[in-house]
């Protein structure tokens, strides 16, 4: 049944991944973990379906950060949809912050709404384009390994079927970012009370 799917599953994926750098709570991962899971059981071809995750989330990411470098994000509110986007654009900046370090371009996608957050903060702060396409690049490549990756492990296991390892891959990979997510809030909570700002590490780190 899954099989029926096979025509449009990656061009699916490439532009879920890619939309889900405007609307972060789209759930492009379960559909990434998903198609891992179906490979496990040679429903789905595992290296197309990470090249579809790798370039939408590479694409979607580029077109954010284009977005907030030109300073175009006041087009959206012109329309409905578009202030619906640009509130999901605003939650996702507050809720991952706003470093614009290497290290924020590559790993930061792995909290929730972190590559929006993380590809704003680089289009605000000037980030040349050929720095964040080349980090961006790695960090879509990890991103759609691990997801990807994650959904073919869990339907490799314990002889799950397709559906039964893609939710639990997406049960993994949903709670792994919102512990991690949750950590640093507490962590930045605690900075704060201690009178230190959290993105002073972050400021040094670009200095160095």
């Amino acid at each position: 049944m899954l099989a029926s799917f096979l025509p449009v599953l990656y061009p699916a994926i490439l532009v879920a991944v890619a939309l889900d750098a405007f609307i972060p709570p789209l759930p492009a991962e379960i559909l990434t973990i998903t198609a891992g899971a179906m490979s496990a059981h040679g429903d789905a071809n595992l290296p197309l379906a990470w090249l579809a995750a790798f370039l939408g989330c590479w694409a979607g990411d580029l077109a954010v950060y284009l977005l907030f470098r030109r300073e175009l994000t006041g087009l959206l509110v012109r329309w409905r949809w578009g202030r619906a986007v640009q509130r999901q654009l605003d939650a996702a900046i507050v809720r991952a912050g706003r470093s614009a370090t290497d290290a924020a371009l590559i790993a930061v996608r792995f909290l929730p709404g972190g590559r929006t957050a993380s590809m704003a903060a680089a289009g605000l702060s000037g980030v040349p384009p050929r720095r964040v396409v080349l980090l961006d690049g790695v960090g879509s490549a990890l991103w759609a390994l691990w997801t990807v990756g994650l959904g073919f492990v869990t339907g490799s296991t314990a002889d799950l079927p397709t559906w039964a390892g893609a939710a639990l891959g997406s049960v993994i990979g949903l709670t792994s970012g919102a512990l991690i997510a949750g950590v640093l809030a507490w962590r930045a909570r605690h900075r704060r009370h201690d009178g230190v700002r959290p993105d002073a590490d972050e400021r040094d780190a670009e200095q160095r």
